[in-house]
């Protein structure tokens, strides 16, 4: 194995979106080794804990293959992003369906209040509430923003109401998502969606991370745990799903880890097998 491909959400971080110092530890061995280490994440790159990114970390892959990086400059390496005729459309259609809707650019998320007052219902931990408004830029009104910004949008991701079991207007944005041929749109955890360019797939950027590195696919692993990874997991030579994961990334892994994300299942997967 010469480089290694690791989720966060689910995956490295514990359910309290923190890092353990084992595992830290645990990543520092493995760079020290000369693997190379690739955070892949639906994050942005600001999201990105700096105690995970200064473990060597030269690669960063984000907002699920969007946005490739050079974390030491920076610096975008390749960007996938949505067309702005799209992001225009899909604004408009957020408010009307009631759903929170933020979109990542390079380094930032953005978001506005009418999104984090839908917050209040998505189905999802404290932890992992804190973490959103913790990490999102709040404007006035992210069509507006958009608007007069034009930012390079890499990623929206959205999160739904659920109101008596239901998650509000889901079914009804996954149809609209549909009629738009360039999307592809997955689920990266607390069943909301996650849309990009069909182009931008976590798979097609470290296949592209391959080519400019010359570290061939069959000596890279990788490890995840929700639909969003598994484009990745389907083309490594070594693909782990977490204890965790969801059944569809089980099924196409060859490894599975003894322990889960809050005991620092990664890493100690990574200590007995690659140190």
């Amino acid at each position: 194995m010469r480089m290694l491909c690791f989720d966060l959400d689910g995956t490295l971080l514990r359910s309290d979106k923190t890092v353990s110092d084992y595992s830290l530890r645990i990543l520092k061995k493995i760079s020290e080794c000369g693997t190379v280490l690739v955070p892949v994440t639906g994050r942005h790159l600001g999201g990105i804990p700096d105690s995970v990114l200064q473990q060597g970390i030269s690669y960063a892959i984000c907002s699920n293959g969007a946005g490739l990086y050079d974390v030491k400059k920076r610096k975008p390496i390749r960007e996938e992003c949505i067309p702005e005729k799209i992001i225009t459309e899909l604004n408009s259609v957020f408010p009307e369906l009631d759903v929170m809707a933020d979109i990542f650019t390079f380094e930032y998320a953005y978001s506005d209040e009418r999104n984090m007052n839908v917050l209040n219902d998505v189905d999802a931990s404290g932890a992992v509430k804190d973490y959103i408004r913790k990490s999102r830029i709040i404007v006035p009104d992210v069509q507006e923003f958009c608007l007069r910004e034009k930012p390079s949008v890499q990623k929206i991701t959205v999160n739904f109401r659920k109101i008596n079991g239901i998650y509000k207007n889901r079914e009804k944005l996954r149809s609209i998502l549909s009629s738009y041929s360039c999307l592809e749109f997955v689920t990266g955890g607390a069943n909301n969606i996650e849309i990009t360019v069909k182009s931008a797939t976590k798979g097609k950027c470290i296949t592209y991370l391959s080519e400019i590195t010359g570290i061939p696919l069959s000596e890279t692993a990788a490890i995840g745990d929700t639909e969003n990874d598994i484009s990745i997991l389907k083309i490594v030579g070594i693909n782990i799903a977490m204890k965790n994961a969801d059944p569809e990334v089980k099924n196409i892994c060859r490894f599975i880890t003894d322990y889960d994300n809050d005991n620092d299942g990664a890493a100690k997967f990574f200590e007995n097998n690659f140190l």
